[in-house]
């Protein structure tokens, strides 16, 4: 039978036809008098149903060949619970994206610079640390602290590890204009003597949803609504402080459009809370 006849039989183009061949999912006789000749027959239209069927399910040609050669049941049994947990695994997938961006798709509707926050999902890893905290009147305070544990590091000659990681911690519970709980902590190597403000000791790993941004700190109420948005896609929980890691300060360049800041938010799983 000419391929054409039999393309109209399979209801298959031409050319799927010959990349079935190209592949080893079909195999054609080929006429003796012309070696180009394709020969096919009704016996195969079986097989073609197979192919078509086992790729509607979303097998790939390489797969499909491998189910087809090992027709056991329990191989294909195998085979099925496989794609099962694939197609699972894909349809999550694509419900987080369509969530996040109906999200990202409505912040923008007011301010495209959401665009700007990319939020990914990181662990800080378990570190030693100098640690200072205090409560403090205003934010503008922090300054005094980072000169504090300055001073500090000079008088016991303190190595940081590298980089080494400068943060602040922001330990109230909500949001507030006084009395604000604050902890700087900065990487350390080595073991040192406790003061009565500075503390070295061992923090633990934990998990934070960041985001890195360029510029001044009047960004923040852009960004905690993106870190928040995020979260609430990726179906996690706030699970501790807000965090600020510097990787460019006022220290290092005065001009604030080159500062640059990872903002975090420590977060878990429904499950793990």
């Amino acid at each position: 039978m000419k391929i054409s006849h039999f393309s109209k039989l399979a209801n298959t183009s031409v050319r799927m036809l010959r990349h079935y061949e190209e592949v080893g999912l079909l195999t054609v006789s080929r006429s003796s008098e012309n070696n180009n000749y394709r020969d096919y027959s009704a016996e195969q239209l079986p097989r073609i149903n197979q192919i078509k069927s086992l790729q509607e399910m979303g097998f790939s040609l390489r797969m499909i060949k491998e189910i087809l050669d090992n027709p056991e049941t329990k191989t294909l049994e195998t085979y099925f619970e496989l794609q099962k947990e694939y197609l699972k695994e894909q349809l999550e997938k694509v419900s987080y994206q369509q969530n996040l961006l109906e999200s990202v798709a409505e912040m923008i509707s007011t301010n495209n610079e959401y665009l700007n926050y990319n939020v990914v999902l990181k662990e800080l890893p378990e570190r030693q640390i100098m640690s200072l905290r205090r409560t403090v009147s205003d934010y503008q305070e922090e300054q005094i602290l980072w000169q504090e544990l300055y001073e500090e590091y000079l008088a016991q000659n303190v190595s940081f590890s590298e980089p080494p990681l400068g943060l602040t911690l922001y330990h109230n519970e909500a949001f507030e204009e006084e009395n604000i709980d604050l902890e700087i902590q900065s990487s350390i190597v080595g073991e040192y003597q406790d003061t009565e403000s500075i503390t070295f000791k061992t923090a633990p790993k934990i998990t934070v949803a960041s985001t890195t941004f360029q510029g001044s700190f009047e960004q923040m109420p852009l960004i905690m609504e993106a870190l928040g948005r995020w979260i609430e896609v990726n179906h996690l929980e706030i699970a501790g402080p807000m965090i600020n890691i510097y990787h460019v300060t006022a220290a290092q360049d005065p001009n604030p459009d080159n500062w640059l800041t990872e903002a975090c938010l420590v977060v878990k799983t429904k499950e793990e809370l």
